[in-house]
């Protein structure tokens, strides 16, 4: 992966909880790769009924992937990772966004990691 040196890159672990985006900020002199947001999913927590919390719940889906999408946005090449099937979600959620047509996504299954570990991981992966 040597020639991602121009490009922009980050990555994503997420669960269906949250989302920990890795890039390496413009601010950054030194290069490193660090946590440079977190991202909370929403969840439905009222008594209206079960009719509402099943709508709900693909509708809070929708804005947690919104909100991930919006934060990485400006980058070319993403890796999206986490356990289950959380990623995976995002990743067909954002093939349909047409601007992330010319990104490239790459997707892996990974386990809950410290926050050091999830660095390591990003920063293995685009070394």
């Amino acid at each position: 992966m040597k020639q991602n040196q121009e490009k922009q890159v980050a990555g994503v672990w997420m669960d269906n909880n949250k989302a920990f985006i890795v890039s390496r900020p413009a601010d950054n002199n030194a290069g490193e790769f660090v946590i440079s947001e977190k991202i909370e999913a929403t969840h439905y927590h009222g008594e209206k009924g079960e009719h509402a919390s099943m709508n709900a719940e693909p509708q809070n889906l929708a804005k947690y992937h919104k909100a991930i999408s919006k934060s990485i946005l400006n980058y070319d090449h993403i890796l999206v990772f986490g356990p289950g099937k959380a990623q995976e979600q995002l990743v067909n959620f954002l093939r349909e966004d047409a601007h992330f047509n010319s990104k490239q996504l790459t997707l892996e299954a990974s386990q809950h990691l410290t926050d050091h570990q999830l660095i390591a991981k990003v920063r293995d992966f685009f070394a």
